[in-house]
């Protein structure tokens, strides 16, 4: 799929994002990491709430095709989910991808005073949790919303420790007896 001039200026917000924080977050940052003249985002996000909200769908967007990748298992069994998060994890924590891990970390403090992209939020969760939940169904365990939450907040977890927490990321061994945990959720 060929990436559009909107897509591009999405994947700039994601960069500055996570180089300059989300005070560093400008129509005139973006632009610049996009390699365009000043004023070219406006067309697509003429507000901040709107380039906040387009760089919030990019890292959505790259996020769940990611997890699709990793958690669309043909089974559900313990093996296969500790690699599925140790596969996860580990691609999500790759140069390609830390960005949107930090990108979202500010994003979440920009969705404590933007209602709709708290909302945004919400729905993007909902979309991870429904499928673990129905990876877990169809594996034969219980339906557990719950279950598919805990799964999802110790992967959020795990990856924030990674990318922003500590000096240094945890030993694959020790993603690897992580991801051991949560597969018993």
């Amino acid at each position: 799929m060929e990436r559009t001039r909107k897509d591009e200026l999405a994947a700039a917000a994601v960069t500055v994002l996570a180089e300059k924080g989300s005070r560093g977050l400008t129509h005139r940052a973006v632009d610049a990491a996009a390699g365009l003249k000043p004023g070219a985002v406006n067309y697509h996000a003429p507000s901040r709430t709107q380039l906040l909200t387009m760089a919030l769908r990019e890292v959505f967007l790259r996020d769940m095709d990611t997890a699709t990748k990793h958690f669309s298992l043909e089974e559900w069994s313990h093996r296969a989910v500790v690699d599925a998060v140790v596969g996860f994890v580990t691609d999500m924590c790759s140069e390609a991808n830390r960005a949107r891990v930090i990108a979202r970390h500010h994003l979440q403090g920009e969705s404590l005073t933007h209602p709709e992209l708290r909302d945004a939020f919400d729905v993007q969760l909902a979309a991870f949790v429904q499928l673990v939940r129905d990876g877990r169904a169809a594996a034969g365990a219980p339906p557990s919303t719950a279950a598919a939450e805990l799964f999802a907040m110790s992967v959020d977890g795990l990856l924030r420790r990674q990318v922003m927490i500590g000096t240094h990321p945890l030993a694959a061994e020790d993603v690897r007896a992580i991801a051991d945990m949560v597969a018993v959720q």
